[in-house]
């Protein structure tokens, strides 16, 4: 859409401010003022004995040129060219031309009009931000000289009002030295406070950032009641829908729970507060303010819990890291010597001991490469899937785990497709196909693997006809550590879990079933 011309903002000229064309525009009314009020002047006393004779007219005649050249400074302003400081010298220059030649036309009103250069200098130095305003002095105490000088050479005037005159000279240095230095202080104050406002803004900027990402809801409250401020996420944490105007509405008309909870707030406290969206520990910080305003921090705490849950986990993984390290090259010794012992085993009890030593040996030997595993999650080198990949890898898992082919069902479309970090999967899969015929009946049809679209997203179900889980236990079932099998280390589930997020998919457990079921959900591909 088109912007018309009158709507656009007028440029500025570079190294000026907008109020210094507003001031000057001021400067120019002025001036109109001044041109109108000499006219009249003119007309007014045109036959008196104020002007000599036949000067009159001629006094008229410059008043006249003044108020024209004033108009059309005028449209100069409007325009903005040329630029700020070639436009202001031409006002001062104009105004010493001027009232220099209406200075010629009276000697009764050359002292009072001399005295209008000194608001024309001042004026010239305040608007201008003091540059040139001592330039404008000298200008104007040449013109007056001269006209002294053309007075005294014309009989007019003796040569005694050369003092006078020489008065009035250093008045207009001293009032361009002032306008000079006060112009300059202004000028210095004016960029003082640009900066200052710059900066706050982006403070503004800043703080209104931080608001809007904190994973923190943030609320500012009036001790009346009334909401200041809510962040987006304050918002989605209380769960409002409804619009909320600060300054206006009341948090008991968008949150009553919270309302409540706030008249029993003090500093200190942080009590729970339940929401259809999360848990909630509230805080309470007071502004010390007039209106006895104060910040209400909502801290989701699941949230909270899971970012304590990953520090200690990954203290866990770093600690168990170095120990596995330490763990293996002992283990290795342990398992060759067991398997030497059970070749040179002659009595069945001896036989019995070395097999309980092997076994276990491969236990933390499995423990050992879990835990390893989980250190490398974020190593990810993903691959494109089908149908047919996924099955030769199910097979594969199947065999190594000595699973019947007549035990595992597997049903999936022929147009499957989809992105995974092999070595992950086959993590995954061979975790879930283990448990499921751990504990599955161990007959036909034990164990069924299914794939389907759901949207743009594809879920891999894998079903056991065990006896389930109990509900006690569903909550636990992706904790580290924690197994219902005594021969279990924990760690199998949430390896499968870690390994499924590093790949942005998502493993949970599907409740309501005869057996236990565990489900993979992802994105697909074309």
């Amino acid at each position: 859409m088109s912007v018309p011309a009158a709507a656009l903002p007028r440029p500025a000229a570079q190294g000026y401010y907008a109020s210094h064309w507003r001031s000057l525009d001021y400067f120019n009314l002025y001036r109109l003022t001044l041109a109108v009020a000499l006219v009249f002047t003119g007309i007014l006393f045109d036959e008196s004995d104020l002007f000599r004779e036949g000067a009159g007219t001629r006094f008229q005649g410059f008043a006249y040129a003044y108020l024209v050249i004033a108009a059309l400074f005028v449209l100069g302003i409007r325009a903005r060219w040329p630029e700020f400081q070639i436009q202001l010298t031409a006002h001062i220059t104009a105004d010493i031309v001027l009232v220099m030649l209406m200075m010629s036309t009276s000697e009764r009103l050359a002292g009072g009009m001399g005295l209008l250069l000194v608001i024309s200098i001042a004026s010239g130095g305040l608007v201008g931000s003091g540059r040139l305003t001592l330039l404008y002095a000298a200008m104007a105490s040449i013109a007056v000289l001269l006209q002294h000088s053309f007075n005294i050479l014309g009989g007019n005037q003796g040569m005694e009002s050369f003092f006078q005159v020489g008065l009035l000279c250093a008045g207009y240095f001293a009032i361009g030295w002032l306008a000079h230095a006060l112009t300059q202080r202004a000028l210095r104050s004016e960029t003082l406070a640009q900066r200052q406002a710059d900066e706050l803004a982006l403070l503004n900027r800043i703080n209104a950032l931080a608001i809007e990402n904190s994973p923190d809801g943030l609320l500012a409250v009036r001790g009346d009641g009334v909401v200041r401020h809510i962040s987006p996420r304050a918002l989605a944490l209380l769960g409002i829908t409804m619009p909320v105007t600060p300054g206006v509405t009341r948090l008991q008309d968008c949150s009553p729970e919270l309302a409540r909870l706030a008249q029993q707030l003090h500093a200190g406290t942080t009590p729970t507060l339940s929401t259809p969206t999360a848990q909630l520990r509230v805080r309470c910080i007071p502004l010390a303010t007039p209106d006895d305003s104060r910040v209400l921090m909502l801290e989701d705490q699941s949230q909270a819990e899971q970012a304590a849950q990953r520090l200690k986990l990954a203290a866990l993984g770093r600690l168990t890291a170095n120990i596995a390290h330490e763990i293996r090259n002992p283990l290795s010794a342990i398992s060759h010597a067991a398997q030497l012992l059970h070749e040179e085993a002659r009595d069945p009890a001896q036989a019995r001991l070395t097999a309980i030593i092997e076994n276990n040996a491969r236990r933390l030997d499995r423990l050992v490469e879990e835990v390893l595993t989980l250190n490398r999650r974020d190593r990810l080198n993903p691959v494109s899937f089908d149908a047919a990949s996924l099955a030769a890898l199910i097979d594969e898992l199947r065999q190594t785990e000595e699973i019947p082919a007549d035990a595992v069902i597997v049903s999936m479309p022929e147009s499957l497709h989809f992105q995974f970090d092999p070595d992950h999967l086959r993590q995954i899969v061979w975790n879930l196909l283990r448990n499921a015929w751990r504990f599955s009946r161990k007959r036909t049809d034990s164990i069924r693997f299914s794939a389907q679209m759901s949207g743009d997203n594809l879920q891999f179900d894998i079903e056991d006809d065990g006896p389930g889980l109990l509900p006690e236990h569903q909550g636990k079932l992706f904790e580290p550590f924690f197994t219902t099998d005594a021969q279990g280390t924990g760690l199998g589930l949430f390896l499968a879990r870690e390994l499924a997020e590093a790949n942005h998919a998502v493993l949970a457990y599907v409740p309501g079933t005869s057996g236990a079921r565990f489900r993979l959900s992802l994105r697909g591909s074309e």
